[in-house]
């Protein structure tokens, strides 16, 4: 009877583990993914606090860099300031000491050493204009590091990550008399307000030609971001220079300068053109129509495809004007708001360019017409009220 009580007891016993075995699995499973969980979170958090360090490390680099930039400045301005007196100094010796051939060798001599210290001054602000344009790389690429959300880390046993549901758009109301875009109606906005396609083509001659032809690199093309209808294109062209206009409204071309033109969207054109690829840069009316992060972005995207030598040509309504930037600008509804001249300086020598200067264009036939012993003060406000319709910026690389 024992026996078979014992019997009994044992045939529940391997019934029970037979029974609760997959529990007891699940369990086991459930422990070591836990456990892996809490190996997943300590390596993360490892790895995101030697992410902050290096961060840590590279903004104090980059401090340490724009300290030594800013005494770089200082010191090539000194440098070059030192080599013009000395030049100064040893003409005026020369001509102290002889007349005649030694007075001419003095001044052949001054005119050498001042050649010589305006090269050496372009080639310091060149490289130290470069010096800046990767540290501000480099500080973009922090910025994208920080801005980045970590990694996600996968989990045994987890579902599948929900997704965000993502909001529907309203279909578009159907119109039965549909009107036209802003696009297609931009030419004759063009023809009216800005002038006609021979009036353009005059005013960028006089403005442009000349400086974009004596250019060094004739080999490489000239970019016309933003082309419209094509005029500074189809000059350049008509006058031997390479050149190429980019816009992403080709009802803005004329019609027979369609082999001047790349129809794409002037920043996705940029992001694929290599390093030092263009001779020139220019960008007619463009700026005034982009917000900031995009007018940063050209900037320092037409830095990088300059070759050295070149030049980033901005035109853009005048600012300093308060007939232009008070009415005149706000014509176009596709403004975005004026762009002073010293924010492109700022944007341009933090890119890397190594010089810049601002070219008032196309004055206003208007005066202000004032009465008193203050000539002065009636030209400033004569020019702060009219002066210049327009102004060219130009960063040379």
């Amino acid at each position: 009877m024992t026996e078979r009580r014992d019997d009994g007891a044992s045939l529940a016993k391997r019934a029970q583990r037979a029974a609760l075995g997959p529990v007891f699995t699940r369990l086991d499973q459930v422990r070591a993914e836990l456990t892996q969980q809490g190996a997943d979170r300590t390596r993360l958090s490892d790895d995101l606090g030697t992410l902050a360090a290096r961060l840590e490390q590279q903004a104090a680099a980059i401090g340490r860099l724009e300290a030594y930039i800013d005494t770089a400045v200082t010191e090539a301005r000194n440098e070059a300031s030192n080599l013009r007196h000395l030049s100064d100094a040893v003409s005026s010796l020369l001509v102290e000491l002889g007349v005649g051939a030694n007075a001419s060798a003095g001044a052949a001599l001054h005119d050498r050493l001042a050649a010589i210290a305006d090269e050496t001054g372009r080639d310091v602000r060149r490289d130290i204009g470069d010096l800046r344009a990767t540290t501000r790389l480099t500080q973009s690429l922090v910025e994208r590091a920080l801005a980045s959300p970590a990694p996600a880390t996968s989990t045994a046993g987890e579902g599948p990550p929900a997704v965000a549901a993502t909001p529907v758009a309203p279909s578009p109301q159907p119109y039965e008399h549909p009107t036209p875009t802003f696009d297609l109606l931009y030419r004759a906005f063009e023809d009216r307000h800005r002038g006609s396609l021979e009036e353009i083509t005059a005013r960028v001659d006089a403005d442009y030609l000349e400086l974009l032809s004596a250019l060094p690199n004739p080999e490489l093309p000239i970019a016309d971001l933003g082309c419209g209808r094509g005029e500074l294109v189809r000059l350049l062209a008509d006058n031997g220079q390479a050149a190429i206009g980019v816009d992403v409204n080709t009802g803005q071309v004329a019609d027979d300068d369609q082999h001047l033109l790349v129809e794409d969207d002037l920043f996705r054109w940029l992001d694929h053109q290599p390093d030092g690829s263009m001779r020139a840069v220019t960008a007619a009316h463009v700026v005034e129509h982009l917000p900031t992060d995009l007018q940063i972005r050209l900037v320092f995207e037409a830095h990088r495809v300059v070759a050295p030598g070149g030049v980033l040509v901005l035109e853009t309504p005048n600012a300093l004007s308060l007939s232009t930037a008070a009415t005149n600008f706000w014509v176009d509804p596709t403004h975005e708001r004026p762009v002073h001249p010293l924010f492109l300086e700022f944007l341009a020598l933090e890119a890397g360019f190594a010089r810049t200067r601002t070219l008032p264009l196309h004055p206003i036939a208007l005066e202000f017409q004032g009465t008193g012993s203050e000539p002065q003060l009636v030209n400033d406000l004569s020019s702060l009220i009219f002066g210049h319709g327009d102004v060219a910026f130009i960063a040379h690389r």
